[in-house]
């Protein structure tokens, strides 16, 4: 079944705030941060994911993995931060509303540390908030059929996208359908959901503010449980957004030159061709001057391609 969730006055202005600070981010062009800041930001989540699985590796560590310096027989810690590395590449390939991916991602998360990796569990399972037992048992009848309605509501909803993560989120946490791993693939499904819509969401390093406040993490599932509502869950999780987008707006916002802006506007572009028209409502404060001639670089250095002179020029990557 879909859970039930009530939407209180606090979560509706946690909305309004979410939506705002993703815009500024959009308008700052911070969704496309560059190789060096987008491999720090996944560090970060990576250890935040793992810790709160009590996960004992630090992050200087997990940053080495990230370079690839694994050492020989690699431990189950070393182990979980692998999978999860491999299962991060693998996001721009999956369809959050699909069984199949989810089953998939489930098996290369967890490969080598669970029994039958990507297979739904037969068997009832003890509900454990962190390190403290529930009031419930999870049940292991028609563990499919309820992952298939809650995927068809996440894609069916016509709710705002961020609270429809939310209740995916807790959804997949209620029911548990894996022997173990159940939390990470749904922190990780809310994140897909939400990344297909804000690219910020694939860096965003919302898993760090859970695990600073783990305890009210499972806090607010136990309270979800015993209420059967989930609106205490979702104020939860909004609240956890704003604060990461918060934080990510109040840092040193960078200056872009006429390379990084051009960069910037092709990775989040999926346009066969633009104009200067098009690369100016990127950047509303250019100068038609100074994005002719941001441009008219690309084009030397070979990065874009120009047809056409004039107003009427188009243009095009160079790797289409």
């Amino acid at each position: 079944m879909v859970p039930v969730y009530s939407l209180s006055p606090r979560t509706l202005s946690l909305l309004a705030s979410v939506s705002e600070r993703i815009g500024e981010v959009h308008a700052a062009h911070l969704h496309h941060p560059s190789p060096l800041l987008r491999r720090a930001h996944r560090a970060s989540t990576i250890h935040a994911t793992l810790a709160l699985e009590d996960n004992p590796l630090d992050r200087a560590t997990i940053a080495q993995l990230l370079l690839g310096n694994t050492t020989e027989g690699s431990n189950a810690a070393e182990l979980e931060v692998l999978n999860t590395m491999r299962l991060y590449d693998l996001l721009p390939t999956l369809n959050p509303f699909l069984s199949q991916d989810l089953r998939h991602a489930h098996g290369e998360l967890m490969h080598g540390l669970a029994l039958e990796p990507g297979r739904y569990r037969t068997g009832d399972l003890e509900i454990i908030y962190g390190n403290r037992p529930g009031s419930r048992k999870a049940t292991g009848r028609n563990i499919s059929s309820q992952v298939e309605q809650l995927l068809h509501f996440a894609d069916n909803d016509e709710g705002p996208l961020l609270i429809s993560s939310c209740v995916l989120h807790y959804g997949l946490v209620h029911i548990r359908p894996f022997t173990a791993g159940n939390g990470r693939i749904a922190r990780l499904w809310q994140k897909l959901l939400l990344l297909r819509q804000w690219p910020v969401f694939a860096y965003l390093p919302l898993e760090g503010f859970i695990q600073r406040s783990r305890t009210g993490y499972y806090a607010a599932l136990e309270h979800a449980d015993r209420q059967e509502d989930c609106g205490g869950f979702i104020t939860y999780m909004l609240e956890r957004i704003d604060e990461a987008l918060h934080e990510l707006l109040s840092r040193e916002r960078p200056i872009l030159n006429a390379p990084d802006r051009l960069s910037t506007f092709l990775l989040g572009k999926n346009l066969h061709h633009f104009t200067r028209k098009d690369y100016r409502r990127a950047f509303p404060e250019l100068s038609p001057a100074t994005a002719s001639r941001d441009l008219a670089k690309g084009v030397a250095s070979g990065t874009i391609e120009c047809k056409g002179t004039g107003r009427v020029a188009w243009y095009s990557s160079a790797d289409q």
